[in-house]
């Protein structure tokens, strides 16, 4: 894992030279350390089934698009909406793997013929309507349940200790493990820090939510 992400942060740091739209979030990926949240995905995932079908939501730029292909992973469809960023996964993943990695630029939930293995939603924090926690909550279960119930939903939260005024990041959105809990209240959850304040501009939470 740490030759692949000595590619991928050479790739990201020629990008950060060469494209005047590099985005400030994606300086991380050009670090001497990946992202944690980067290596926990690593960690519960690389001694799976490598034949699972994951969904990603809100792809960015490819950078976990690419570890699930390193690892070994080939049915996935990332969806990100922002059309230009597809174009950035896609030079990425061809740069790194010398193929074209399966990209729906579209807005998730979407119908599909099967339910994902894995579906995965990390470093993205999707506000349309919701304007309370019980909305964004029914929004989070409506993303898990839109394809039936997967059997592993890996999704990334900011955390209710995180306590400073964020207009990006507003009260509602902030999640505790009891929160998560009381959504899911059949499956066996874990859950993973992330990024914590101040240390990181935001404090994070990574859970594992399994069937």
């Amino acid at each position: 894992m740490e030759q692949f992400y000595k590619l991928l942060r050479e790739y990201n740091i020629l990008l950060s030279q060469t494209d005047k739209n590099f985005p400030e979030w994606l300086v991380q990926f050009t670090e001497n350390e990946p992202p944690l949240y980067w290596k926990t995905i690593y960690n519960l995932l690389n001694n799976t089934d490598k034949t699972q079908s994951i969904i990603e939501i809100g792809a960015g730029y490819g950078d976990v698009t690419a570890l699930l292909y390193y690892m070994g992973f080939r049915n996935i469809c990332c969806y990100e909406m922002d059309t230009p960023k597809c174009s950035y996964i896609e030079n990425k993943i061809f740069s790194l793997f010398d193929f074209k990695p399966n990209i729906a630029n579209a807005k998730y939930p979407q119908t599909l013929d099967n339910t994902p293995d894995i579906l995965l939603q990390v470093n993205c924090v999707y506000i349309d309507k919701e304007k309370n926690k019980s909305e964004y909550l029914k929004q989070i279960y409506d993303f898990y349940n839109a394809n039936g119930a997967p059997k592993m939903y890996l999704i990334e939260v900011i955390d209710d200790s995180y306590k400073e005024d964020n207009e990006l990041f507003p009260n509602f959105v902030r999640l505790n493990e009891n929160d998560i809990k009381q959504l899911f209240p059949m499956c066996d959850i874990s859950k993973y820090k992330t990024r914590i304040y101040p240390f990181n501009k935001v404090s994070k939470t990574l859970y594992c939510i399994c069937i």
